[in-house]
């Protein structure tokens, strides 16, 4: 079933240009995601794939183009960009977690903060702010069985675990979409597994979620919609099933040739 048929649209990305001095990466990408999608972004090695996800988060300043999201341009410099980033998960390749910090306070940290800036308008006290995120931890800790988990520090997990507490931590901010750059490419293969499986878990319960992934496997099961990005633009976008058994790009052809 694709998600946009019955569902709004979240984001509308247009033209999306990114340059890096003299090196166009992004030359004009155009892509509307709406809620319950499940987007996988597929494609060659530099081919803006990651630039994308980035540009879409405003972790990198676009060049050109807009994105609306939630009614704002957020790709327009004047937009208070962390207002917006609050509902835009972001789930790295290495992870990202705060060494210093214990499993629960990485996961309870941005919450926190949010709800300290909302005080006036709440009236909550720091210690409800304090218990509520960390229920919340809790909660979605023992969603992926590593509730023993929450006072140990980074340095003490797998690569695995840490990557599903980085999914958590995400999830903790209740954002509208979640965008996963490469969230399996620095694991080691025996502990892809429990990441996708959790990722599968999101995709079901109907969470917005953006992946660029090598794990093709993953994307035919768990994508509505599936995007070839090579050189700087999207070259094409299908259903799974269209996508992988009749594709129509030349370029798209060569990679699935040498990577399924």
């Amino acid at each position: 079933m694709n998600a946009q048929n019955n569902n709004k649209l979240l984001l509308k990305v247009s033209g999306l240009q990114k340059s890096f001095g003299d090196l166009e990466v992004l030359k004009g990408v155009n892509l509307d995601i709406y809620k319950g999608d499940v987007i996988a972004i597929i494609g060659p090695s530099g081919c803006g794939k990651s630039t994308f996800l980035r540009c879409v988060n405003c972790l990198e300043d676009p060049t050109g183009g807009s994105i609306l999201f939630n009614g704002a341009d957020i790709a327009d410099p004047k937009v208070d960009i962390n207002i917006h980033r609050q509902k835009i998960g972001m789930v790295f390749q290495q992870f990202n977690l705060f060494n210093n910090l214990n499993v629960l306070d990485n996961i309870t940290l941005a919450p926190i903060m949010k709800e300290m800036k909302n005080r006036k308008l709440t009236g909550k006290t720091k210690k409800e702010i304090k218990e509520s995120a960390e229920n919340r931890a809790r909660e979605l800790l023992k969603m992926i069985g590593l509730e023993e988990k929450e006072k140990a520090f980074p340095s003490t997990l797998s690569g695995g675990q840490k990557q599903r507490i980085a999914i958590v931590r995400a999830l903790a901010m209740n954002p509208d979409v979640i965008l996963f750059d490469e969230p399996t490419s620095a694991l080691d293969p025996e502990m892809v597994g429990e990441v996708l499986d959790l990722m599968k878990k999101l995709a079901q319960s109907g969470m917005t979620m953006v992946i660029v992934t090598h794990e093709m496997g993953f994307a035919r099961e768990v994508a509505n919609r599936i995007i070839f990005m090579d050189n700087g633009v999207i070259a094409e976008e299908g259903h799974p099933s269209q996508f992988f058994s009749n594709p129509q790009n030349p370029r798209l052809k060569t990679f699935l040739s040498k990577v399924l």
